[in-house]
């Protein structure tokens, strides 16, 4: 990545500071504010298939465990941390572990499918510039896997053959398997509804496009000459390369993609590098704010 941005030359340092010191303020402050939004009306999402689920949760209380998840995200891979860490939140809220656990899978699950989607749209529009190994095999790798959970999901009998297996071989399973099973019951409550999942979906479409506003406004933070289309176009597949579980708080993740696919639609590295830069202030942000909540609101609520 710095090599992508010259930073080991004194004239790549230079060009990525002056493009930080030519930041507009007030598109600063909306690029925050943007960030802001972004959250509540992820967090919405979360809080209707709560809803779903009777799990009896507040939308401000399910907004505060969003953070606290963003929080746990800065040091565990990727989002499944977080995911986790609010979920087991909401489950001692409700006292309903395997029904909390199946509200956050799902509104992963529907965000992330709704991402690659977008992402395979964005790549086939620029398949001369975006024909690259490692975006194709991200587009791989997320079409598999998620096709094999839906599949896992849509279709008891590949679960319930392993199950057999691996109970008859290892009964030390039977407990893990127990849990599982609790959380598929729970999971299995959303297939009656197809208007929420429905709901889901079109809020990860406005998820998405609020994704490429922030990327946007940062962009034009930094005074740059910068097409809404393009960002239409590069800011699903970043994300999408940015939810690869290989990193820690999307550390290396967070900084190629941006710089290499700004790249490729023909903007220097120095933007790439800027915008990534003040993302990730934003969202360490974000993350400080849901440590606070976790330790003066989540925390002495449970006490």
């Amino acid at each position: 990545m710095l090599y992508l941005a010259d930073l080991f030359s004194p004239e790549g340092q230079k060009v990525l500071i002056d493009t930080l010191k030519g930041a507009d303020t007030v598109l600063l402050v909306a690029a925050v504010l943007i960030g802001i939004v972004i959250n509540m009306v992820s967090a919405f999402k979360w809080y209707m298939l709560t809803q779903a689920q009777g799990l009896g949760a507040s939308y401000w209380r399910v907004f505060a465990y969003y953070l606290v998840g963003q929080f746990y995200n800065m040091f565990l891979p990727t989002s499944v941390g977080g995911d986790v860490v609010r979920s087991y939140e909401l489950g001692k809220f409700s006292g309903r572990q395997a029904d909390s656990l199946a509200s956050v899978f799902v509104e992963r699950y529907t965000g992330v499918v709704t991402l690659l989607f977008v992402s395979t749209i964005a790549v086939l529009t620029q398949l001369t510039r975006f024909n690259q190994d490692f975006i194709i095999l991200t587009l791989v790798v997320f079409a598999l896997g998620l096709g094999g959970v839906g599949w896992l999901l849509l279709d008891a009998r590949p679960y319930s053959w392993l199950k057999t297996v691996l109970q008859t071989r290892f009964p030390v399973t039977e407990k893990g398997f127990s849990k599982l099973d609790k959380l598929l019951g729970s999971i299995d409550v959303y297939k009656a509804q197809p208007v929420t999942i429905a709901i889901a979906f079109f809020n990860s479409v406005v998820f998405y496009f609020f994704a490429v506003l922030n990327v946007y406004i940062t962009a034009l933070v930094f005074n740059a000459d910068v097409s809404f289309l393009d960002m239409l176009i590069a800011t699903p597949i970043i994300m999408l390369i940015m939810n690869l579980p290989i990193s820690i708080g999307n550390i290396g993740l967070m900084e190629v993609s941006y710089v290499s696919i700004l790249e490729l639609l023909g903007y220097g590295a120095e933007l790439g590098l800027a915008i990534m830069l003040l993302m990730r202030f934003k969202s360490l942000f974000d993350a400080a704010i849901g440590g606070v909540l976790h330790t003066n609101f989540v925390t002495k609520k449970h006490e």
